[in-house]
């Protein structure tokens, strides 16, 4: 199992007020994120969150926030989508242990934890690479199978969203999954086959693992039109997620216990 490292080895671009940027391995102050789109089915009107000692401490809205946490240093991140970080639950073919020099590029990409492979079932869990495997999913998840899906060490399968497009857009009609469900696959799927337990959206008291996402058009898509128009009502409490009929937004932060470990704040993309 390969953990995504506190200390990457490399200066990070801080898109903070009035801060300098510093080592992607140090600790933080408590970080104040305002102007998000929070993915979470307890408070998804949130639009500000404090991370404080590792942990999300605090969500809510922004007024509230600059006033509740004046001393917290300040990253305007306005219209960018925060959500859990991809699990990649089959990051090598052959059960090997992923090679951590792949760490920073998964990182990139929004990728929190890579576990060794191969797909199949483990630890209760179906491990399906979604981009170059065909799959039931639907009959799957129908029957109570837990789903969670990883890139089986592909190239072309290194962008986890492109696992949330397979799943939702690109598989057999009969079989896609709505996009929160693909999602959650690849989230809090791999999660699980981790032994971890992760309630799959960001709340108060998680530890402050989770990607910041360049802004982008969000959706709500399921498998019935009308629930599509409903769900992106805040009140239904449905999170929003990109829509990805328009390509994957870029990671512009990927954060693993309270350490950034992958930051393009500010930046031109790599």
């Amino acid at each position: 199992m390969s953990v995504l490292p506190g200390g990457a080895g490399r200066m990070g671009r801080v898109s903070a007020q009035n801060q300098p940027a510093r080592p992607l391995s140090q600790p933080t102050a408590p970080v104040l994120y305002t102007g998000i789109v929070l993915y979470s089915a307890d408070d998804p009107e949130a639009s500000a969150m404090l991370v404080a000692d590792e942990l999300i401490a605090w969500t809510g809205p922004e007024d509230s926030a600059l006033v509740l946490h004046p001393e917290a240093e300040r990253v305007d991140a306005t219209g960018c989508l925060v959500t859990p970080g991809f699990v990649d639950a089959a990051a090598t073919a052959d059960g090997t242990d992923p090679d951590p020099a792949g760490d920073a590029a998964a990182a990139a990409h929004g990728i929190v934890l890579r576990l060794p492979g191969p797909t199949g079932t483990r630890e209760g869990v179906q491990v399906i690479a979604p981009v170059t495997e065909d799959a039931a999913f639907l009959d799957l998840v129908s029957d109570g199978t837990p789903l969670a899906f990883g890139s089986a060490g592909r190239d072309e399968a290194a962008d986890p969203w492109t696992w949330v497009r397979a799943a939702a857009r690109t598989a057999t009609a009969a079989q896609r999954l709505s996009d929160r469900a693909a999602f959650l696959a690849a989230s809090r799927g791999g999660q699980r086959v981790a032994g971890r337990r992760h309630p799959g959206t960001l709340r108060t008291g998680l530890p402050a693992t989770f990607v910041l996402w360049e802004p982008w058009d969000l959706t709500v898509r399921s498998l019935a039109e009308r629930v599509d128009t409903w769900s992106t009502d805040p009140r239904s409490r449905t999170p929003l997620l990109p829509d990805l009929d328009q390509g994957s937004p870029r990671a512009l932060r990927t954060v693993v216990d309270g350490r950034v470990v992958h930051d393009d704040l500010g930046g031109d993309g790599e």
